[in-house]
C-alpha cells in the first residue's frame, strides 16, 4: 500500500499531527469523514492559503478530518503540454510541507493521466469525494474546474453538493495591489526579476533549494567566494541578475548577494545559467551542504564586463550596496532555529534603542492562566542575584534606564506572554546596555529566587499575589470593564475564549507555591516559544540569546498555526442580561457575530467597518448616537478579530437605554442598505492609513505587529496594508454590515428602568441582580 507519511508539528495542545500522504487512488482509506480543499496549490500563495485556512477552520468545529485532493504534477502538462512552461513555484515536497504547515491533516494525490482526464464531472463528484474521501465539506476557489474538458464548475458542484447534504465554501478572489494573486501572476513576476511584488503575492520570500556544487573559485579568488547551485530544471527561474538575498544553513540564516546568470564576463559560452551566492564574513567549505536562497530584492540586471578589474570593482560596489540594504530593510526574518525555537530578527538603524520578545503561547485554561499571571509577576519581580524589586530596579538603572516587563494577553483561546527587554544600543563607555539587559533577562528567567525547598520565595509570592488581586479587584470595580466582562461572559459561555487573561481573583487567592513552581515548568517546557529582536542587534548579542534558549529544558514544545490554534469560536445562542445596580449611568454592551475569521484577506474591511461604526471619534455611533441624539455619554465600538466579533459599548443614561438601543441598531442597519456618505469611508481609510504609517515610529509596535502578524496568519508589510486598505469597497462594507448578528446584550441599569429588549431587536433578558 503506497503511503507515505510526514511529520508536522502542529499545536493541538501539544500533540504531533501526521500528514497522510496518499499516492493511490484505489486506496481504502479511514472512514472518518472529511472536509475537502481542491486545486493544485503550487506555490501555495496567499490565495491557496485562504483556501486551506479556511478548511482547516471550519473542519475542527465540525470535527472533520482537514484534507486536500491534488495532483503531483500540473494538469496542463498532460492537457496542453505545449504551453505549459513547466517551471512551479514549489516542488512536490516544499507544497506538501506548506499545506501541512498551513493546517492539513491529508494529502489525496491523484496522478493526473489522460484516462483521469477523461473522468466525467459527475462521476468524479461520486466516485472521488463521496465514496472515496466521503467529504461532508468542499472548499475550492471561485475559478474552479474539474472532470473532461474542464466542464465541472462551481455551479454544479453546489448544485450536486445540496442533493448530497454537503457544504460548499467557494473562495472569492484574493487581491493585492489591484491584482488578483495567482500562481501564473507570480510566475511572470519572479522571472521579470520583480521578487519583492512576488514575495508580497506568495506571503514569503521566493526562494530556490539546491546542494552546493563545486565551481571554478574565480570569486574566491577575487575575494568574493561563493556558494553555487544549479538553477532547478523545474522551478521558475528569476531574471538574470544581482539579488539581495538571504541564505539558510542548517538552522542559521545570514544575509547574502546572489547572482543568477550565465556569467559572460568569465564564461563565453553562456549556455548553463548558475546561481552564485556570496555570504557575508562566512568562510568555510558548504560543498555538497544543503541550502535555500531567499530572494528579496534585485539590485541589476546581470552585465558582460571588458575585464576582471572591472567586474571586481562592480562587485565591490554591489556588496556595499546589498550590505546597507540589508541593515535598514526591516524585513522580520527567521536568523536561527535552536531547539526547535525560532528566533526573529527586524534590522533597522532608526533607533538609538534596541528590543528583544520573548514570546510564550498555550491554549487557556482557568486555573493556569491565574497561576501563569501571578507567576510572570514573580518571575520580572525578582531573581537570585537581585533578591527584592528595589535591587532589580537599581540594576536595571544601572544600564541606563533599561526595561524588562512581562505582558499577559489573550487571543481567542490562546494565552499569549510577552516577555521584554528594551535599552540603548550603546553608550559612550563603549558598553552595550541592551546586550546586557538581554542577559539580565534570561537570567530572571532561569535563575528565579527559590527556597531551599526549591519553591518561590513565599515573601515574593505573597507580595505579588496581593498585588495581583489588587488589579483584578479593580477591574471588576470599574463598571464599563466588568460590564465588558459580563458580556463576553455571555458570548462565549464555558468556551475558553471568554477567560480572563490576568485570570480568577478567587484562583489567585488559593494558588500554592508547588502549582507555581509546576506552572514554571510547563512554560519552560511545554510551550510554544518564539524569540523577537528589532534594531541594530549585533551578532554577540544574538550569541547570548541563543545561549539562552540553549539553556532552556529540553521538552515538547507546539507550534502555532493560523486557523488551527488560536481554535475557531463558535458563539453561544442569543442572549441577554439585565443586571440592577443603584446607578444613575447604565452600561450597554452588545456583541455581534459575523465578522470574517482571522485570518482571511477580508479582516481589513472589518477593521474599516469598525472605524465606520464606532472605532474613532468621526464615526456615526459617536457622531449620531452621542452627538446628534445626545443618547450616551460614551459609545464606541471594538473589532475582536480573534472571535470574528464586534463590540459595542455605551454609558448612557438609566431612563435613555431602550431609545440608544435603537439608535445603535439603525447606524448599522444604515451601513447594511449603503445608507451613509462616501465620505465617511474615506474618512476611515484617512485614520487607519495614518495608524499603519505610525507602526513605524515605534519599535515596539513593529515588533508587536509581527507577533500579531504570525499568530493570525495576516502578516503584512506596510505597502501591502495599505494596498488592502486602500481596496475597501462600500459594497463590501454594506455586505459585511448585513451579515452581523446580535449575539448578546448585557445592560447594568438600575432597579427603576428596564428597557424593553425585545422591542429593541435584542436577545431576551436573563434578569439577575449582583
Amino acid at each position: 500500500m503506497p503511503l507515505r507519511r510526514t511529520a508536522f508539528r502542529l499545536n493541538q495542545k501539544g500533540c504531533w499531527w501526521i500528514l497522510q500522504i496518499f499516492d493511490n487512488y484505489d486506496i481504502v482509506t479511514t472512514c472518518r469523514p472529511r472536509g475537502v480543499g481542491l486545486g493544485f496549490f503550487d506555490g501555495v500563495h496567499r490565495g491557496h492559503q485562504e483556501l486551506i485556512r479556511t478548511l482547516a477552520y471550519v473542519c475542527k468545529p465540525q470535527g472533520l478530518l482537514p484534507a486536500v485532493f491534488t495532483f503531483p504534477e500540473h494538469p496542463d502538462t498532460v492537457l496542453h503540454p505545449g504551453s505549459f512552461s513547466g517551471s512551479y513555484l514549489s516542488g512536490l515536497d516544499e507544497r506538501l510541507r506548506l499545506l501541512g504547515a498551513n493546517g492539513v491533516a491529508e494529502v489525496h494525490l491523484q496522478h493526473f493521466t489522460r484516462e483521469f482526464a477523461q473522468l466525467d464531472p459527475c462521476d468524479f463528484l461520486r466516485q472521488v469525494l463521496k465514496e472515496r474521501l466521503q467529504a461532508r465539506l468542499i472548499v475550492v476557489g471561485q475559478d474552479y474546474r474539474f472532470g473532461r474538458q474542464g466542464r465541472g464548475t462551481v455551479e454544479l458542484l453546489r448544485t450536486w453538493a445540496a442533493d448530497q447534504g454537503i457544504e460548499v465554501i467557494v473562495i472569492g478572489q484574493v487581491s493585492l495591489f489591484g491584482e488578483k494573486v495567482s500562481s501564473s501572476r507570480i510566475r511572470s513576476l519572479i522571472g521579470a526579476g520583480d521578487v519583492e511584488r512576488a514575495a508580497s503575492l506568495l506571503g514569503r520570500p521566493y526562494s530556490l533549494t539546491g546542494s552546493v556544487l563545486h565551481g571554478r573559485a574565480l570569486g574566491r579568488r577575487l575575494g568574493f567566494p561563493t556558494a553555487n547551485l544549479a538553477v532547478p530544471a523545474d522551478l521558475a527561474c528569476p531574471a538574470h541578475g544581482v539579488y539581495a538575498t538571504r541564505t539558510m544553513i542548517g538552522s542559521r540564516t545570514f544575509n547574502s548577494i546572489t547572482n543568477v546568470g550565465v556569467r559572460p564576463t568569465v564564461d563565453s559560452s553562456g549556455e548553463q545559467p548558475m546561481i552564485e551566492t556570496h555570504i557575508y564574513d562566512l568562510d568555510f567549505s558548504l560543498y555538497g551542504q544543503p541550502v535555500r536562497i531567499d530572494f528579496l530584492r534585485r539590485i541589476r540586471p546581470e552585465i558582460r564586463f571588458d575585464s576582471l578589474p572591472e567586474l571586481e570593482e562592480q562587485l565591490k560596489s554591489d556588496v556595499l550596496q546589498v550590505r546597507e540594504w540589508h541593515l535598514d530593510s526591516e524585513q522580520c526574518h527567521e536568523i536561527a532555529r535552536t531547539e526547535g525555537i525560532p528566533v526573529y530578527l527586524l534590522p533597522t538603524r532608526r533607533f538609538a534603542q534596541a528590543a528583544l520578545h520573548l514570546v510564550f503561547c498555550s491554549p487557556i485554561e482557568a486555573r493556569r492562566s491565574s497561576c501563569l499571571s501571578l507567576l510572570m509577576r514573580i518571575l520580572t519581580s525578582s531573581c537570585r542575584r537581585y533578591p527584592t524589586r528595589t535591587s532589580l530596579a537599581a540594576a536595571l538603572d544601572n544600564l541606563y534606564g533599561a526595561a524588562i516587563e512581562a505582558h499577559v494577553d489573550k487571543h481567542g483561546d490562546l494565552q499569549v506572554i510577552d516577555l521584554t527587554a528594551e535599552g540603548l544600543i550603546s553608550w559612550s563607555d563603549g558598553s552595550s546596555p541592551f546586550r546586557e539587559t538581554c542577559g539580565l533577562l534570561f537570567e530572571m528567567l532561569l535563575d528565579p529566587l527559590l527556597d531551599h525547598d526549591g519553591l518561590f520565595d513565599e515573601q515574593t509570592v505573597e507580595t505579588e499575589r496581593q498585588n495581583l488581586i489588587l488589579e483584578l479587584a479593580a477591574r471588576e470595580n470599574d463598571r464599563a470593564k466588568y460590564a465588558y466582562d459580563r458580556c463576553m461572559a455571555l458570548f462565549c459561555g464555558t468556551q475558553a475564549q471568554g477567560l480572563l487573561s490576568s485570570g480568577d481573583r478567587r484562583n489567585v487567592q488559593d494558588i500554592t507555591r508547588s502549582e507555581l513552581i509546576d506552572a514554571y515548568r510547563i512554560l519552560l517546557q511545554q510551550t510554544s516559544l518564539a524569540l523577537y529582536l528589532g534594531g541594530q542587534v549585533d551578532a554577540e548579542t544574538v550569541g547570548i540569546c541563543l545561549n539562552g534558549i540553549r539553556r532552556l529544558p529540553a521538552g515538547c514544545r507546539p507550534e502555532v498555526h493560523p486557523a488551527v490554534l488560536p481554535s475557531p469560536f463558535v458563539p453561544e445562542p442569543p442572549s441577554g442580561q439585565i443586571e440592577n445596580r443603584s446607578i444613575e449611568q447604565a452600561r450597554i454592551v452588545l456583541a455581534y457575530s459575523g465578522l470574517p475569521p482571522y485570518f482571511s484577506h477580508q479582516s481589513i474591511q472589518a477593521t474599516v467597518l469598525n472605524s465606520m461604526l464606532g472605532g474613532d471619534a468621526h464615526s456615526l455611533l459617536f457622531d449620531v448616537v452621542r452627538e446628534k441624539l445626545g443618547l450616551a455619554y460614551s459609545v464606541f465600538s471594538m473589532n475582536q478579530r480573534f472571535l470574528s466579533a464586534l463590540f459595542i459599548m455605551a454609558g448612557v443614561a438609566a431612563d435613555r437605554t431602550e431609545p440608544a438601543l435603537h439608535a445603535i441598531q439603525e447606524q448599522i442597519a444604515h451601513l447594511s442598505a449603503g445608507r451613509f456618505d462616501r465620505t465617511l469611508l474615506d474618512r476611515a481609510v484617512q485614520m487607519l492609513e495614518a495608524a499603519i504609517l505610525s507602526v513605524a515610529d515605534d519599535l515596539s509596535s513593529l515588533l508587536a505587529q509581527q507577533i500579531i502578524g504570525r499568530l493570525s496568519g495576516r502578516l503584512l508589510n506596510r505597502e501591502e496594508s495599505l494596498s488592502l486598505l486602500h481596496e475597501v469597497e462600500p459594497e463590501q462594507i454594506c455586505e459585511l454590515a448585513g451579515r452581523l448578528t446580535l449575539i448578546s446584550c448585557y445592560i447594568m441599569t438600575d432597579p427603576e428602568h428596564h428597557p424593553d429588549l425585545a422591542a429593541a431587536g435584542c436577545p431576551g433578558p436573563q434578569s439577575g441582580a449582583r
